[in-house]
């Protein structure tokens, strides 16, 4: 028997098995870069901007806000509820990250600047909402409506750079079967306890954003599946992932713009 095919077909496994493995290690890095940027800037700058907030109105010192907290009071408690928050939003950003990263542009410093307005126009939905009692209890401030803004933008940015810092350091796939076990550990983790939570998210919108999403979305699939079948993306393959990334922006900016105006006190219509 020639042994040749046999041996061409099991190298041909062992490729696509490290081409998978690398797909994995690309999902994995953005979880952890997602969590720890939910801890640095949605977590600790959560609190950072909600002390500025009271600092900005003192005249709702000691209101309690929608969720029971005292106004310019500094609990354990409410510290450890906004790290809890800022890491549940930190992995759901690292969701959306897998999903519109391969459409950014590749240079580290400008993928990173548009990482900013794409954060806002996709997370400040989950975030801003216009009729949340807070926002009057602050006496609609305009100044804290822009924190949480940049907050948002921040984390987009913070995102984009560790990410592309984890690439450089993470042990390269293949190389350690430890490694390679947590890899697929944390995208199975991220796969069953996240991603259903995002998906509802944005498919309950009432905005089609969700759809958008659900294009870029099969984009990043298919570009994975001509990634481990080792063949070259179809030169279409961008313009479409680019295309469906676009539209979920314009859309989320329509759709945030009636609540960041409220939030504001200002009239929409």
């Amino acid at each position: 028997m020639d042994a040749a095919p046999i041996a061409r077909e099991a190298g041909a496994r062992t490729a696509a098995t490290g081409r998978f493995a690398e797909i994995l290690r690309d999902i994995a890095r953005s979880g952890i870069a997602g969590l720890v940027t939910g801890l640095l800037v949605a977590g600790l700058g959560g609190r950072l901007v909600m002390r500025a907030a009271a600092l900005l109105e003192p005249s709702a010192l000691g209101q309690f806000t929608e969720n029971g907290n005292r106004i310019g009071a500094i609990t354990a408690g409410g510290s450890f509820a906004l790290l809890f928050a800022g890491v549940f939003f930190g992995l759901a950003g690292a969701v959306l990250w897998v999903v519109v990263s391969p459409w950014l542009p590749e240079k580290n410093g400008v993928r990173a600047l548009v990482a900013a307005p794409v954060a806002v126009a996709l997370a400040a939905l989950s975030l801003i909402q216009g009729f949340n009692p807070d926002f009057s209890v602050l006496h609609h401030n305009v100044a804290t409506v822009l924190l949480l803004l940049v907050l948002v933008a921040t984390a987009g940015v913070v995102l984009s750079l560790f990410d592309h810092w984890l690439d450089g350091r993470l042990p390269a796939a293949g190389t350690s079967a430890t490694s390679d076990a947590i890899y697929l550990a944390l995208t199975l983790a991220g796969a069953v306890l996240i991603l259903p939570i995002v998906v509802a998210g944005y498919v309950g919108t009432e905005t089609p954003v969700g759809i958008a999403l659900l294009v870029t979305g099969l984009a990043t699939l298919l570009r994975w599946a001509y990634r481990y079948r080792g063949r070259v993306q179809p030169a279409w393959l961008l313009p479409v992932g680019r295309a469906g990334l676009l539209a979920a922006v314009i859309l989320g900016r329509i759709a945030v713009a009636p609540d960041i105006t409220r939030a504001m006190g200002l009239s929409f219509r």
